[in-house]
């Protein structure tokens, strides 16, 4: 990792004046947590549902997750019923997250270099937007993002590209202003498809960090967040 970039970086020289942050993976640990979350919410439905049943907990629309495998375990179940649950799972998760830190190392202190440096920043996530806040509070970093797009705010969320494009017409920036930080190849997906340049991010003990193959789509890819720095100025990476 290197800082030079960054000492020197200027609204002139800069390649990007908006970085998009994805949040499950990316900024928080919160995988374990969303598993977790789930285990509580349906427990009393008698089942032993696997863990590896939520593997996609973090990055999979909660009402489609609990809808397919409602369907395998071959549960009768209605979008009321879907609702319900998901609101469930959620106000524990959100519990969990006001309780447990869990911004990654390193993002904390990125995210106040890079608004330091006159870069816009926003979250753009398939999570519901209390996660972000609840976590984003937790760490005193509410006040430095400038919006949040979540669930709520799309009709198709990652990998369609639609969470970009509203967050990109909401700062009001062209995708080749813009970096997107992902962790998985959903989100990537979705920021390829908008037409951003995509930094993957794999924290070391993470998720990502143990995936093989071609998972970045071929995103540079970095295990320490604030190497994004090095990225910004056209002479950087």
């Amino acid at each position: 990792m290197t800082n030079a970039v960054s000492l020197q970086l200027t609204p002139e020289n800069r390649r990007f004046d908006v970085v998009f942050w994805d949040f499950d993976g990316t900024m928080a640990r919160t995988e374990n947590l969303h598993v977790a979350a789930w285990q509580r919410a349906v427990s009393h439905v008698g089942i032993p549902f696997p863990r590896h049943a939520f593997a996609a907990a973090a990055t999979d629309d909660d009402r489609q997750l609990l809808a397919d495998l409602f369907a395998r375990y071959q549960l009768q179940y209605d979008d009321a019923l879907i609702y319900r649950w998901c609101r469930a799972k959620q106000q524990i998760l959100v519990d969990m997250l006001r309780l447990t830190p869990v911004i990654y190392p390193g993002v904390a202190e990125t995210v106040r270099q890079l608004a330091s440096l006159g870069i816009e920043q926003a979250v753009v996530t398939n999570t519901w937007r209390e996660n972000v806040t609840s976590a984003l509070a937790a760490a005193n970093l509410g006040d430095v993002i400038q919006t949040i797009i979540d669930k709520e705010d799309v009709l198709r969320t990652k990998p369609d590209p639609e969470p970009y494009h509203i967050a990109m017409a909401r700062l009001q920036q062209p995708p080749r202003r813009c970096l997107a930080i992902e962790d998985s190849p959903t989100g990537i997906k979705s920021a390829v498809k908008a037409g951003l340049f995509v930094v993957a991010i794999a924290h070391p003990h993470s998720p990502a960090a143990r995936r093989e193959g071609s998972w970045s789509q071929g995103a540079p890819v970095v295990s320490d967040i604030r190497e994004i720095v090095d990225f910004l100025s056209d002479s950087g990476r």
